[in-house]
């Protein structure tokens, strides 16, 4: 997932646009896109802070950043979201895979910072 994506994003369960984005590894990849035109409008994800602060060179720097695994917490109700494959899972609960999300708990909980883990509602069995 390309950090320019993540202000598209919102929480499929109480509608929050305001995301916690958590990466876990990172790629460089070539990618050939317009920076003007995919640069983040509102909020850098990758420097945290606003997008109006974050110089354009900047910017063509992050647009070969892809987060390969990573995790996306919604800090009003508490939901979390996998990114695997560079693919973010944001789909309802009712259709999740428990056993996919006890095995991405299980593999990443350490690399997730705890001021991250304390916003995450995280079942005890996958703790």
């Amino acid at each position: 997932m390309r950090y320019y994506f993540f202000e598209l994003l919102a929480c499929p369960v109480c509608k929050n646009p305001n995301l916690l984005l958590h990466p876990i590894t990172e790629e460089k990849r070539e990618v050939s896109v317009d920076v003007e035109r995919v640069r983040c409008r509102r909020w850098c994800s990758l420097y945290w802070r606003n997008a109006e602060e974050t110089p354009l060179e900047l910017c063509r720097e992050c647009v070969h950043r892809d987060i390969v695994e990573g995790v996306i917490v919604c800090p009003n109700c508490g939901r979390w979201h996998p990114i695997i494959s560079s693919i973010p899972i944001m789909i309802n609960d009712k259709y999740r895979n428990p056993r996919e999300d006890a095995d991405f708990i299980r593999r990443n909980i350490s690399r997730i910072p705890e001021h991250v883990r304390r916003e995450m509602r995280i079942p005890r069995i996958l703790e």
